[in-house]
């Protein structure tokens, strides 16, 4: 094994105490949804998948050392072979998973949830090489009211509408990187790539990036996050199927997808809640395929102790609204999971069945 290989799995070597910084050159995947769970919120996600990450290690004896890793082309291979493992040549869309009886196609889609979960740690990967450090920020809030459109331009409400959301995606961004990045673990933006067109017109480059390039010029955005000048926002058909394999937007719609089945699984385990109950003859698909998420999200209750997960400052979900003219936030924690009467002893995730 290489040296500089070796060092990447190890903090400590000999006794010696190694230092880890890291420079992530990002793209972000960004999908949406409307009317989620019993308040009917709607929601944005951000996935962060660093298309270039370097690892530095430092010590006293040996220097700095680098490493340099593709995640997105690692976790771009995974979902592939995992396409050809169940012939799941499909578009993965959360909301359309139904029926009662599992498939492998359902049996894919959980596994593709399940690499994303771990696409996210930042240490202790148990399907990939080494920890891709991909990261995940979702926001949802109410409806506008329409007060709060009253306070954005436009000549039509559809115009508001569209800004509302905007400022709210751009609020996201910046929070995300503000928290999920810090002075040791560096970000850039290259590009953020949108499923398709959800408004009227596209997402303005102008009221998001560059909103945020002038932040940063005036030292309103923290040093750690870059914003380059030719960063933009890609509208892209979230259908793998549109594309050929050799190209970009073939990858980047693979990606779409996983976005979109993170936030579904957000949406099951912390606005509709997971469910328990048996595999025949009836089965809650969606709780299914949601549960490592939900997983993920419960370390955060594990309080101090959380700083210690591979998942640490690896994704952000909170409930945004405007109270009194101001903006406030609140981190969502997932719903209790819901026990059926009738189990009879059987249990969601007795997952020996479903292998």
């Amino acid at each position: 094994m290489e040296f500089l290989e070796f060092l990447v799995g190890v903090e400590k070597l000999g006794g010696i105490e190694m230092k880890m910084r890291t420079e992530s050159d990002v793209l972000v995947f960004h999908d949406e949804t409307n009317r989620a769970g019993e308040k009917k919120l709607s929601g944005h996600i951000l996935l962060f998948v660093p298309e270039k990450l370097r690892l530095f290690y430092s010590s006293s004896l040996f220097g700095e050392e680098e490493v340099e890793l593709n995640p997105l082309k690692m976790l771009f291979s995974k979902i592939e072979e995992l396409r050809r493992k169940f012939s799941a040549f499909h578009k993965f869309h959360f909301s359309e998973i139904s029926g009662n009886k599992w498939t492998k196609i359902d049996e894919a889609g959980k596994q593709l949830v399940i690499f994303g979960v771990d696409a996210l740690r930042s240490k202790g990967s148990n399907i990939f090489e080494k920890p891709l450090r991909c990261k995940i920020a979702v926001i949802f809030f109410p409806t506008p009211t329409s007060d709060i459109l009253a306070l954005y331009g436009g000549e039509c409400r559809k115009e508001k509408i569209v800004r509302f959301n905007e400022t709210i995606l751009r609020m996201l961004l910046k929070g995300a990187v503000h928290y999920l990045y810090d002075e040791d673990n560096k970000v850039k933006i290259l590009k953020i790539i949108t499923d398709g067109k959800p408004y009227h017109r596209k997402l303005s480059e102008d009221r998001i990036v560059w909103r945020l390039i002038e932040q940063s010029l005036s030292g309103n955005l923290k040093k750690y996050v870059e914003i380059p000048l030719d960063a933009e926002i890609l509208h892209l058909a979230s259908d793998h199927r549109k594309y050929s394999k050799d190209t970009e937007n073939y990858v980047y719609a693979n990606m779409l997808q996983l976005a979109d089945m993170l936030l579904g699984s957000v949406i099951q385990s912390c606005l509709k809640g997971i469910k328990w109950q048996k595999f025949s003859p009836d089965i809650d698909k969606k709780s299914i395929i949601a549960y490592p998420v939900k997983e993920m999200i419960d370390k955060r209750k594990r309080g101090k102790n959380f700083v210690h997960s591979g998942h640490y400052k690896s994704f952000a979900i909170s409930e945004a609204c405007i109270a009194n003219g101001e903006w406030q936030f609140e981190d969502i924690m997932t719903k209790e999971i819901v026990i059926n009467d009738d189990l009879n002893g059987m249990t969601l995730f007795d997952l020996e069945g479903m292998k």
